[in-house]
């Protein structure tokens, strides 16, 4: 007989996951509220997915709930609910489209090895720092306040995180060769 506790590690939609699918779903909004041109609720929207994004995490740490399926839809979600607005910073000539091609090309290959690694080939601690200097990028961009200190500390932020891209994309790459 399986355990209360067995099961609900096994079950797809535990709370990591539950945290991870509403993160998903808010990249909806994002984008109706970017073409919008609503900063404001972008801003907010982009806050509530940081949250569910730490959240997801300390809970399937915390319960022990890591799962594969976990592993490979967190990051999954994480790239488009990081890629919808750098898109639309390309767009709108705040950032290179070459940059974010190379990012998006990073993220692509690095997905399709997350599906065919037994562990989901989790996220690595730069690849997490990677993603948290997007994500402090897009918060300084998307702000309420209109300060030229803080556009340009966005663009700091997005040029680590760029870095770091082709960093963590060297590192997997070289890293993961004997488990692919």
């Amino acid at each position: 007989m399986i355990s209360k506790n067995k099961l609900f590690k096994k079950c797809f939609l535990n709370i990591p996951n539950i945290l991870t699918l509403s993160r998903l779903f808010l990249a909806f909004p994002l984008i109706i509220f970017l073409e919008l041109k609503n900063t404001n609720i972008v801003f907010s929207l982009i806050v509530l997915g940081g949250i569910t994004d730490y959240f997801d995490g300390f809970f399937a740490r915390k319960l022990n709930l890591k799962t594969k399926t976990g592993a490979i839809l967190d990051p999954l979600t994480d790239k488009i609910f990081l890629l919808i607005p750098l898109l639309w910073l390309c767009k709108g000539d705040f950032i290179p489209f070459w940059s974010l091609a190379v990012i998006l090309f990073r993220e692509l290959v690095i997905s399709a090895l997350r599906t065919k690694i037994i562990d989901g080939l989790p996220a690595s601690q730069l690849g997490k720092y990677k993603t948290f200097s997007f994500f402090i990028a897009l918060l300084i961009f998307f702000q309420p306040f209109n300060i030229d200190l803080f556009f340009n500390l966005g663009i700091i932020f997005y040029w680590l995180g760029f870095i770091l891209t082709l960093i963590t994309f060297i590192d997997y790459l070289v890293a993961k060769k004997n488990t692919i």
